[in-house]
């Protein structure tokens, strides 16, 4: 797939008719957060002169409140205009990124700059298939802890958030996420705003299914003598324990990124290049794998996510059982 740089290039190109000059421009005045974040580059949009920041592709989509405050402090740092250059926008924080004021780009579908140019046709270029937005981590993972680890229906915000470990402001945004998409109402219960999910059990998997995305987002071939906590068993490894099916050669273990980074600088294990020199394969999540996992296993619903995509029928059959044996 192409850069998140080269989607843009080809998308004002699109609109322009001509193919932009960008200007890579010095990031030293800003925040590490931001520079950590953001590339700036400049080039004439529509006749002007244009700042854009295009956010790295590894970045959790974040919300417009945390975009619009973004755009304030790359403006003030930089002293013009910034426009946001974002992989992905989901279409309720679109939506709320126009009311808020807040300049963006998503080459190739949405586009909005006030004083100089409106486009907000949404442009997905898969042939014969509607695009399905998809949930973010947190969103997937707050569904998935309501199937899986107890009901969080009628449980305030606050609550829910202290169960999964995520912060108010982030719990707020799953709010606005989930309801976006249909899930569940917001509803008021005395002084708290609760969730109140349409569907339950499997006919809720069912549901929300289509939006949810794998939490594998790298693999690493890695040299651990004796993998243990916080490691949970993951992949083949995984499911070889809850159905039928053998093993891969190496275990498969999944850890939250800022584990393993923080494994890596202990020197509790180390990286190779590849399966042949490694003890073991780590999947990195998108969430923390204990949130859902039991003590030694993923949870189900995550190791069904993981390997849908297989072309292994014996997998594909095995994971159709692995959901059956669910009890919801």
């Amino acid at each position: 797939m192409a850069s998140l740089k080269e989607r843009l290039l080809n998308h004002l190109e699109l609109i322009s008719g001509e193919r932009p000059d960008l200007a890579a421009e010095a990031g030293s005045a800003l925040p590490l957060f931001l520079r950590e974040r953001y590339a700036v580059f400049s080039t004439r949009l529509f006749g002007r002169k244009s700042l854009l920041a295009v956010e790295a592709e590894d970045r959790e989509i974040g919300s417009p409140g945390e975009y619009g405050k973004h755009e304030e402090a790359l403006k003030l740092k930089l002293g013009e205009p910034v426009v946001l250059v974002l992989p992905i926008l989901p279409s309720y924080a679109r939506n709320r990124m126009v009311r808020m004021g807040i300049p963006f780009i998503v080459p190739g579908s949405q586009m909005f700059i006030p004083n100089s140019m409106i486009d907000l046709r949404e442009r997905f270029p898969q042939p014969n298939s509607k695009r399905r937005e998809t949930l973010s981590p947190a969103a997937q993972c707050t569904v998935l802890y309501h199937l899986l680890r107890g009901p969080l229906a009628g449980i305030s915000l606050k609550d829910i958030a202290r169960k999964i470990h995520y912060s108010p402001m982030r719990m707020t945004k799953v709010k606005d996420e989930l309801e976006a998409s249909e899930i569940c109402d917001v509803v008021q219960s005395g002084r708290s705003m609760v969730l109140d999910f349409k569907a339950t059990g499997r006919a809720l998997w069912e549901q929300v299914k289509p939006q949810l995305n794998s939490p594998v987002k790298k693999t690493h071939w890695v040299k651990w003598s004796k993998p243990e906590e916080p490691a949970l068993l993951a992949g083949m490894s995984a499911l070889s324990l809850r159905t039928m099916i053998a093993a891969d050669r190496l275990p498969t273990y999944a850890l939250p990124l800022a584990v393993f980074r923080d494994l890596l600088e202990r020197g509790v294990c180390a990286g190779c290049h590849d399966a042949e020199n490694a003890a073991v394969k780590i999947e990195i999540w998108s969430y923390n794998p204990h949130l859902l996992g039991d003590d030694r296993l993923v949870d189900p619903l995550s190791l069904y996510l993981s390997l849908r995509n297989s072309s292994d029928e014996r997998v594909q059959q095995q994971l159709e059982q692995l959901i059956e044996d669910i009890k919801w």
